[in-house]
């Protein structure tokens, strides 16, 4: 079983020492989740699969990448569905799948600890299963899409990334420039729609606000934010960083080159982030939760009404997010927790397709 966090919500899985899934996440949203065999419940707070690709196109050099960032459109004509490493430098090679036609490229950016394959999978808390229903190959029908793997990110099978290992915790500053990196080696072009998954939306977020010419809109899935913070008291929060830090210790125990945040650290950054320029913009929130499963995650003299507390605390955050950017759609019926594009996955799809549909007007 997972445990998933929801930027603090979890999926059983990984809190559990000795099981073959993805780890709780630390910012207890990503999580893990479980696999058709495997009961997952998971837990909706901050911000945490891939059935099998066609390998088509051979690995490019390094792209010469303009002033804007942007890789001219005209590349699109060369471009194939492949799954594959990338050299990013630094002797550090990042894993990148793509398929489909556009422009904008979509981005699928997954939560902590999760690796691409999980924008392939469909299902609920009684398991997964990979799908041409799933959001990423949805999407390619109607836009070139991607996801990649970070380093330490676990895959539906227990697998580790072949993204070569880092020194961890990551912070939303790093993983953007790795992004940037990959595309730039990919030759992937913009504009990108940058789609961000619990802990992706963070990153989603900070490459927005760093290369703003890139970026022509955002789809926040369930994401971890910095309003998870400031809605709690000090001392709630402070449980709550005890429960990623648990988290943590359970993942390290699995995998020892395994993802992990420092939330301090990530909620820092996205204060400190340049807002966001105007664009299609919608927020996409969990609205069920399971406080027992989330119960079982807590320190042993946390009080017992906590979960309820960061319940509400997740929600109120939402709300927040949504209102940091003006225009947004916010989608708060979604009858799933916090995998919300696992678990409603035509939620998430629409929403692209609505976001790509903007972008091409402009």
């Amino acid at each position: 079983m997972r445990i998933r966090m929801y930027g603090h919500l979890t999926t059983r899985r990984d809190c559990e020492p000795g099981r073959t899934g993805r780890a709780a996440l630390v910012d207890a949203r990503d999580g893990s989740r479980s696999r058709s065999s495997r009961k997952r419940t998971t837990f909706r707070i901050v911000g945490i699969v891939l059935s099998a690709v066609v390998v088509v196109a051979a690995c490019g050099g390094p792209a010469k990448t303009p002033k804007s960032g942007i890789i001219s459109t005209s590349a699109q004509a060369a471009a194939t569905s492949f799954a594959q490493t990338f050299n990013i430098g630094g002797r550090r090679q990042l894993y990148l799948t793509c398929r489909g036609n556009g422009p904008p490229t979509v981005i699928l950016i997954p939560g902590l600890v999760t690796a691409a394959d999980t924008w392939s999978y469909v299902g609920d808390s009684s398991g997964l299963k990979a799908s041409d229903s799933a959001v990423l190959p949805e999407v390619s029908t109607f836009s070139r899409v991607c996801s990649y793997d970070r380093p330490g990110t676990v895959r539906e099978d227990g697998s580790l990334t072949p993204s070569t290992p880092v020194r961890q915790p990551t912070n939303p500053e790093r993983d953007v420039a790795d992004l940037h990196a990959l595309l730039a080696a990919a030759k992937v072009p913009g504009p990108y729609v940058l789609a961000g998954w619990s802990y992706g939306g963070p990153i989603a977020r900070v490459y927005a606000s760093t290369y703003p010419q890139e970026v022509a809109g955002l789809i926040l899935v369930d994401a971890l934010n910095e309003y998870e913070q400031s809605e709690l008291t000090p001392a709630q929060f402070s449980v709550l960083v005890a429960v990623f830090q648990g988290d943590n210790e359970r993942r390290m125990a699995q995998w020892k080159d395994v993802e992990q945040i420092d939330a301090l650290t990530t909620y820092a950054q996205l204060r400190a982030a340049p807002p966001v320029h105007a664009m299609p913009v919608v927020v996409i929130s969990s609205d069920r939760f399971d406080p027992n499963a989330f119960r079982a995650r807590l320190p042993a003299d946390a009080p017992v009404d906590f979960p309820e507390v960061f319940w509400r605390a997740h929600l109120a955050a939402q709300d927040d997010l949504a209102g940091l950017f003006s225009g947004a759609k916010h989608i708060t019926n979604t009858d799933s927790e916090h995998n919300v594009q696992n678990e409603s996955p035509q939620q998430v799809i629409e929403a692209i397709r609505d976001v790509v549909k903007q972008a091409r007007r402009h």
